[in-house]
């Protein structure tokens, strides 16, 4: 998940930055966004600018400490 090439900050990125620091396909974030378990654990929604989606980088950040903490709580549970 360490990309040189992603920097973290406190703006907006494109789905395509998210995708490459999660190591998932763009394609598949829209797909999460419609996953009622990922948005309990925080999957933040899309901002769209010129058609294109962008999510903040904190609620990514906030998105992956929820995600862990629940694998952590049931590491069993598929």
């Amino acid at each position: 998940m360490n990309n040189p090439d992603v920097v973290l900050d406190d703006g907006y990125a494109p789905d395509s930055k998210i995708a490459q620091f999660l190591g998932k396909h763009p394609k598949t974030l829209p797909r999460w966004d419609k996953n009622p378990k990922l948005k309990a654990l925080g999957w933040p929604d899309p901002l769209y600018v010129n058609g294109r989606r962008h999510r903040p980088w904190p609620g990514v950040r906030e998105f992956l400490r929820n995600a862990a903490a629940a694998h952590l709580s049931n590491p069993f549970k598929v």
